[in-house]
C-alpha cells in the first residue's frame, strides 16, 4: 500500500520554547526584575516552538496534513516536542542522535515585543547525508517542501532543496536571519546564493530581503529585484502590521495587514508562512493568499 501523501513536510528548526515576561528589553550590562509568580501563572513559560514546527503545527490547523524530517537529541526536551506533534497530528519522521534537542529563551515586554536566545543543538548537526539517506522516502511524500535559514547548515538546506527539484517538489524557503548572521555561523557566501536560487518561494524576513537586495526600502521593490535576480516563482516580504508585499511571475501586491492588538509577535512569521503553505495548496491566487496568510 502506498504511503500517505502530505500536503507540507518541512526540515528546520524544532525547539523548546521558555518564555519570560519583562518589563523591557534590556542592553548589554544592565539588569532587570523578571515578573514574579502570581496565582494563576509561573514565572516561566514552555512551549513547542521552532520556526518550521511552529508553521507545520499552524499547517495542521488549517487543515493541512503536514509532516517534520530531522535530526533531535534523545533527552527530555525531544519527548515534549514529540508529545506536541503527535497531539496536533504531525507526522514526524527523526532520528535521536543528536547532542541534545534545540531550546530557545524568550524574553517578552509588555508592548509584546522580544528577545530571542537559541540554542540550535541537534538541528545544527543534520548533514547532507542524512536528508538523503535516512529521509528521502518520507520527503518523496510531500508536495511541497519547507526549509529555513535560521538553524540547519546551509549545505544541509542546500540537500533538502536539491532532493526535492529532482523529484519535481516545490519548495519555500524562510530566509530568517540575515545574510550577515548566515554567513559565517551556518555556511558560506557561496552556499547562500545557491540556497536562495534553489528555492522556488523565498520568504525572507524584512531585514534579510534588505541585505538580500542590497538596497531599497520599498518591501514590494525589494520583492521584485530579489524575484528577478534569482529566479524564484515568487518572493514574499513580511512587514509586521503593514502587511506583506509578494512578488510572483504575474502580479506584484500589497496586502494589508488586519488590526490586531499585538501582546507577544513570537511565532508570528511563522503562523503567516503556514497561510501560505494552505494558500498555494488550495490554489489561491496571490492577492487571497496574501490574506489567508496575515490572518
Amino acid at each position: 500500500m502506498a504511503e500517505e501523501k502530505l500536503d507540507v513536510v518541512g526540515c528546520g528548526s524544532m525547539v523548546v520554547d521558555l518564555f519570560y515576561r519583562t518589563p523591557r528589553i534590556i542592553r548589554a550590562d544592565e539588569k532587570i526584575l523578571l515578573r514574579a509568580h502570581t496565582a494563576s501563572a509561573a514565572i516561566e513559560r514552555t512551549q513547542v516552538g521552532g520556526l518550521v514546527l511552529n508553521h507545520v503545527g499552524w499547517g495542521r490547523i488549517l487543515g493541512l496534513k503536514t509532516g517534520i524530517f530531522g535530526k533531535m537529541g534523545d533527552d527530555r526536551n525531544g519527548e515534549f516536542l514529540r508529545d506536541g506533534m503527535d497531539r496536533l497530528g504531525i507526522r514526524h519522521h527523526l532520528t535521536f542522535d543528536g547532542t541534545a534537542t534545540a531550546f530557545a529563551t524568550i524574553f517578552v515586554d509588555a508592548a509584546g515585543d522580544r528577545a530571542i536566545y537559541m540554542a540550535r543543538g541537534a538541528t545544527g548537526e543534520l548533514t547532507p547525508a542524512e536528508v538523503r539517506n535516512r529521509h528521502g522516502a518520507f520527503i518523496r511524500r510531500a508536495n511541497l517542501v519547507s526549509t529555513e535559514i535560521s538553524q540547519l547548515p546551509l549545505r544541509t538546506v542546500i540537500a533538502i532543496l536539491l532532493f526535492a527539484r529532482t523529484h519535481s517538489i516545490p519548495t519555500i524557503l524562510d530566509v530568517d536571519v540575515p545574510p550577515s548572521d548566515a554567513i559565517g555561523s551556518l555556511g558560506t557566501r557561496a552556499e547562500l546564493e545557491r540556497a536562495l536560487k534553489l528555492a522556488t518561494f523565498l520568504k525572507p524576513s524584512k531585514a534579510a530581503a534588505r541585505e538580500i537586495a542590497g538596497n531599497g526600502r520599498d518591501p514590494l521593490k525589494i520583492a521584485d529585484a530579489i524575484r528577478a535576480k534569482y529566479g524564484n516563482r515568487a518572493v514574499i516580504i513580511t512587514e509586521g502590521d503593514k502587511g506583506c508585499s509578494i512578488a510572483a511571475r504575474d502580479t506584484s501586491v500589497r496586502v494589508p495587514a488586519f488590526k490586531v492588538k499585538q501582546v507577544d509577535s513570537t511565532g508570528a512569521g511563522d503562523a503567516f508562512l503556514a497561510g501560505i503553505c494552505a494558500g498555494l495548496r488550495l490554489g489561491l491566487p496571490w492577492e487571497k493568499i496574501g490574506r489567508l496568510a496575515n490572518a
